[in-house]
């Protein structure tokens, strides 16, 4: 099956996973059919085959003459779709990310197809034997247990599949590009510009942001070999940053954008003092709310995160790409194009 060229039913289209795919796709042996809610974000120009459908209705909200025709078409799903913003009630997350991934899975065994799905890295947190335990205040805690039963779903219908778990997701790893900003980029954003008064982050957790662009190039060749099984870490595990490169990195920017950026304290979150947040004006403590959930994450998932990083650069050919270089290229993209 090697080689064979692929007819790809990819869900999400006009998200970031899902544009950063359709960038990457051309020229390899596939054929993608890009699936977009209707009255949705718009796909980028050129995208040749487009089907208005929606995970959320049974069938896609397809008839069953068209969904049959589809599902006779189609040997390979990327499932990119879902609602990634973080802080949402638990039930918001289950028409999509949960209910849409069964409805994937009945579609898949319908056509015999094999299923990519795109997880997230923050899953180690819930795992059983975590070193911490996340809590359920925690800002991402609902997002990422709607993807680890989603996972859990996959696993029990005995579809052939892979699981994706990229951690934060940041510009293409030349250009900076991204279809929309993301928390990196409106985080970062506010350190460049010197309002963080510090930035809270555990002792010995690594910054892990990856270019959505290494995402993308290790899905489509999964695809092009004809992969059926494995669980991939996108991430920079070990070799990912820590705060103060990460600082060193927004203040580099900063200078080029006229500005002297102070240095910026790195506090253990632990150690913070409720009232001295309380003294802070709202947006900084919600700025700070979010980091300090975030580096929750990490270190429930042992402060580094895991990765497959060695794996993807040596079976997909993955390109060996500084994280600090490709974080750059992000803020100097977001400045330019998404201010």
């Amino acid at each position: 099956m090697t080689g064979q060229r692929r007819t790809v039913l990819l869900t999400g289209a006009s998200g970031v996973v899902g544009q950063a795919v359709l960038r990457e796709a051309p020229g390899r042996p596939v054929r993608i059919v890009s699936m977009a809610r209707p009255g949705g974000t718009p796909l980028p120009a050129g995208t040749e085959e487009v089907l208005g459908a929606d995970l959320a209705q049974p069938r896609f909200g397809l008839d069953e003459d068209s969904y049959a025709a589809l599902a006779r078409d189609v040997d390979t799903v990327i499932h990119s779709a879902g609602l990634t913003e973080w802080g949402l009630p638990d039930e918001r997350y289950k028409p999509v990310n949960v209910d849409g991934t069964r409805r994937v899975i009945d579609f898949a065994q319908r056509a015999g197809a094999t299923v990519h799905f795109m997880s997230t890295a923050f899953v180690a947190a819930l795992f059983t034997g975590a070193p911490h335990r996340l809590s359920d205040t925690n800002v991402t805690t609902n997002y990422v247990r709607s993807k680890l039963r989603s996972e859990q779903l996959l696993r029990d219908s005995g579809i052939r599949h892979t699981v994706f778990r990229p951690t934060n997701l940041i510009g293409d790893s030349v250009t900076g590009w991204t279809s929309r900003g993301q928390i990196v980029q409106l985080m970062s954003d506010w350190i460049c510009r010197g309002r963080a008064p510090f930035v809270p982050v555990h002792r010995g957790n690594r910054i892990d942001v990856v270019p959505q662009d290494l995402l993308a190039k290790a899905v489509l060749r999964a695809v092009e070999l004809g992969d059926d099984e494995g669980a991939f870490w996108v991430t920079y595990g070990d070799e990912a940053m820590d705060m103060e490169r990460a600082v060193e990195v927004c203040a580099k920017h900063a200078a080029t954008l006229g500005r002297t950026l102070k240095p910026v304290p790195v506090t253990d979150p632990d150690a913070l003092d409720p009232e001295e947040l309380r003294r802070l004006p709202p947006p900084a403590r919600s700025y700070l709310s979010v980091l300090r959930d975030v580096s929750e994450v990490t270190r429930c998932s042992g402060g580094v995160l895991p990765t497959s990083m060695p794996e993807l650069r040596e079976r997909y050919g993955i390109p060996h790409v500084e994280d600090t270089d490709a974080y750059l290229r992000t803020l100097e993209y977001a400045s330019a194009h998404l201010s």
